[in-house]
């Protein structure tokens, strides 16, 4: 497990000795601690990097300590105040509680009851942060809100993503083409803690060649090789505080995988050319739409570095699995490519329902910014959707029926009629299982559901044996 960084404390005092005295205790209790000696240069060290626990003495000269508080509350600052001060009274406590410390203490300072307090105020702040977040994903100002639908696929995708981006567990997305995966990948960055203080770097392993794939990943010294000029830092070092965002990792070459996982393992890298190693603090999040099981039995991908990368998978889904959310999908995608006032039918969506999607999401999307850029001022979309490709057929028994052998009636058939009858034919011999029946006509089982909806062979949202349980 990776150790976490020590808690960051500042320590406000204009006593010279005590401030010397007090910082050698608290770092040999593991605490990161910076000093200032009056409240004023502590407003100054807060702008330079915020700590997680101020102690800070009552009576200085410059700035005291109320007016420190005082100007700290102004800047809506939630970090946690611990007051320091020889003189002890029930009345300045008061006053300095009231005017937001969170605790209060009196010297000479007992070691243990000051460690004590400043775990309880890291506690608070960490608390803090995470209310804060949780807030904000209730108020919809949330990155993962970018992941439209209204599905239960989509809600538990959504929530499962709001409890992991709190976490610093290496993630990996699987899923198809245009299912979202850096969508997912963001939201876990920009809505957790590493937002605050380091960037989103994205890396995709298979749009680089190999050769050049390791520089990219870890730098390289100038000189390292030919055309190395200078030294170059690479997307690790980039993403030090923050996210390593590894798009298309079944992709990467099977050395450079051992590398990869050294560097997880030892929590430090080298750039190429030089052996000094270099310490980063990275969260790596991965992606695929490969099988990586397939790819390890295979021996292209090292099953050690699948444990490192996959602690928590999370698996994007594919629009044939959640199609009730099209609609969403469709206007959304009209105010991002077109206009919001464009009207769309009710028969455009249903079609739209009945369409396995194999380019998922982005196929949508794809088609919906085909209809706006062909039809500048369209006012509403029919059933006929301008600049809609036919579907490709999949494997279906009817290449295999003789239809010359078919013996028409003379005044020929109701195609709803035929339709109706092949429905139920599946219903039936599926012992009315929907993803079976849709398996027996070749369709996706969403659009097999809405055919039995639409010809009241099931009631409009009825269940059958694979819904329940």
């Amino acid at each position: 497990m990776k150790k976490q960084p020590p808690t960051r404390i500042l320590l406000i005092d204009d006593e010279k000795n005590f401030r010397r005295v007090t910082s050698l205790s608290l770092k040999e209790a593991g605490f990161d601690v910076r000093a200032a000696g009056n409240g004023a240069e502590g407003l100054r060290a807060l702008e330079e990097e915020e700590p997680e626990v101020i102690l800070c003495d009552l009576n200085m000269p410059v700035m005291d300590g109320m007016d420190f508080l005082s100007e700290l509350r102004k800047r809506n600052s939630g970090i946690p105040v611990i007051i320091l001060t020889a003189y002890a009274s029930i009345e300045s406590a008061v006053k300095a509680m009231r005017a937001g410390a969170f605790n209060y203490l009196t010297k000479p300072i007992n070691r243990a009851e000051m460690e004590l307090a400043i775990q309880r105020a890291a506690e608070f702040s960490r608390l803090s942060r995470e209310n804060r977040m949780l807030r904000e994903i209730t108020e919809g100002r949330r990155e993962v809100d970018r992941l439209i639908g209204d599905s239960a696929v989509m809600r538990e995708l959504r929530e499962t993503i709001s409890r992991l981006a709190l976490s610093d567990a290496p993630v990996l997305i699987s899923g198809e083409s245009g299912t979202g995966k850096e969508l997912i990948a963001r939201a876990l960055h920009f809505d957790g803690p590493r937002a605050e203080g380091g960037a989103f770097v994205v890396l995709n392993c298979a749009a680089v060649p190999g050769e050049l794939l390791e520089s990219l990943l870890f730098g390289h010294r100038k000189g390292a090789f030919t055309g190395a000029d200078a030294d170059h830092e690479g997307k690790f070092e980039a993403a030090d505080g923050g996210t390593l965002f590894l798009d298309e990792i079944g992709d990467m070459p099977l050395g450079l995988q051992a590398k990869l996982l050294r560097a997880l393992q030892e929590g430090e890298i080298e750039r190429l050319g030089d052996s000094r190693p270099r310490p980063v603090d990275v969260r790596i999040i991965s992606a695929t739409h490969q099988d990586l099981a397939v790819k390890i039995e295979e021996g292209a991908f090292r099953q050690d570095l699948y444990y490192r990368l996959a602690v928590i998978p999370i698996e994007a889904p594919p629009l044939r699995d959640h199609l009730e959310d099209t609609p969403l999908l469709v206007r959304h995608f009209l105010q991002r490519h077109g206009s919001g006032d464009i009207l769309v039918k009710e028969e455009s969506l249903a079609e739209l329902k009945t369409r396995s999607w194999p380019g998922n999401v982005r196929e949508l999307e794809n088609l919906i910014m085909r209809v706006c850029a062909l039809n500048p001022g369209i006012s509403s979309i029919g059933a006929d959707l301008p600049g809609m490709q036919p579907e490709a057929a999949g494997p279906t028994m009817a290449r295999n029926i003789d239809f010359g052998a078919i013996e028409l009636p003379e005044n020929g058939l109701v195609f709803e009629d035929l339709e109706r009858s092949l429905l139920e034919a599946a219903w039936e011999k599926s012992g009315h299982n929907q993803s079976r029946g849709a398996g027996l006509l070749g369709l996706p089982r969403q659009a097999f559901s809405y055919r039995l909806q639409k010809f009241g062979i099931i009631p409009k949202h009825g269940r059958s044996r694979d819904d329940e349980g």
